[in-house]
């Protein structure tokens, strides 16, 4: 073989070498090989960014008992020449870090099908899969499920949990307070020192209490051995009432003893505030929803988001029996015609 023909012979293995390894290793793989050298050190075998937790984070105290995950999606990180659908694994683990959920979905939001411990712990994580292969998880996520509620009465199915005085039921609406003296009490034999109380209520405009020269009470709380006459009530240390003034077109008033009478609102005393206009505008076509939160340091009022009313103590309202009651009965200080539903309280 002369030198011409030798080198030659030298290109062709060398092109031939360069067409084998082209063909061995394309620049755009639609998914990348799912083992071996080509997994990540996580062992992930997807090329795409881990997801985000979006919510519940931060151990957030959940309200409700439907648990619902969200995530920002993943994104690829190659080019792929035909499309690539990514589905999501969200993971649920217990207090103990026992995985109580392992599920494969379609979309980046999830709500959690198994039964979780109530007002505990919980952690979550989600990572993208695509063709049986897998990316990165994402970090992990907190929150804290719900308590048992102490009181869930909807009142939209014709019957309630509380002890009725008066009124009748709408089908599917709730509970109709007929008169002045019209209520439902509910009575937690334990009490709460730190709790969440929820109700929607309907069918009242402003002033709903003009025509009677009185001040109206959505909600009353205390001692259910006060309850018996207008005197006990009125002048006993521990209570609560939710007002609509009469005087004002969207007045409201907040009564609360922690313990005490001192009309300074000492502790314990009468946390008493009187408003003169709130950013309410009362109307009988709209549903209004009603939260009261109070713990060891004070208590804050909320209607349709709104905070209306806040205030601190040192000593926490701490009434064992305590009983909550819809309207006032022993003032004759319930709304009439007003519609209640989806009373709640639990505990923080």
């Amino acid at each position: 073989m002369n030198r011409r023909t030798l080198a030659l012979f030298g290109v062709s293995v060398l092109v031939a070498g360069v067409v084998a390894c082209s063909s061995a290793n394309p620049a755009t793989p639609v998914v990348p090989t799912p083992t071996g050298a080509n997994a990540a050190p996580d062992g992930s075998t997807l090329k795409v960014d881990p997801p985000t937790p979006m919510s519940p984070t931060n151990d957030l105290k959940l309200n409700s008992p439907v648990v619902t995950l969200t995530a920002r999606g993943s994104t690829l990180q190659f080019q792929s020449a035909t499309p690539v659908t990514l589905q999501y694994r969200f993971q649920v683990f217990n207090g103990a870090g026992v995985m109580v959920e392992n599920v494969l979905t379609s979309a980046t939001s999830y709500q959690v099908a198994a039964t979780l411990v109530p007002n505990a712990r919980h952690t979550w994580r989600v990572r993208a899969e695509s063709q049986g292969e897998a990316g990165p998880f994402s970090s992990t996520a907190s929150f804290v499920t719900e308590d048992p509620a102490l009181i869930n009465d909807p009142l939209t199915n014709g019957t309630t949990v509380g002890a009725r005085i008066g009124g009748n039921f709408i089908a599917g609406q709730g509970w109709q307070s007929n008169s002045l003296t019209d209520g439902i009490d509910y009575d937690v034999p334990s009490g709460c020192i730190s709790c969440r109380l929820v109700f929607d209520a309907t069918n009242f405009g402003g002033q709903e209490g003009f025509p009677y020269a009185k001040d109206l009470k959505w909600v009353s709380m205390g001692d259910p051995g006060a309850f018996g006459s207008f005197g006990a009530f009125r002048d006993h240390p521990w209570k609560m009432h939710l007002v609509q003034r009469a005087d004002y077109a969207s007045g409201m008033e907040i009564i609360w003893r922690n313990g005490g009478t001192d009309a300074n609102g000492g502790d314990p005393g009468d946390h008493r505030i009187k408003l003169t206009d709130t950013p309410l505008r009362f109307s009988s076509s709209q549903v209004y929803h009603f939260q009261l939160d109070w713990t060891t340091t004070g208590y804050q009022v909320a209607v349709n988001g709104i905070e209306v009313f806040s205030d601190g103590w040192d000593h926490w309202f701490e009434v064992a029996p305590l009983r909550v009651e819809l309207g006032c009965v022993p003032r004759a200080d319930s709304f009439v015609g007003i519609i209640y539903r989806n009373v709640k309280l639990t505990k923080h």
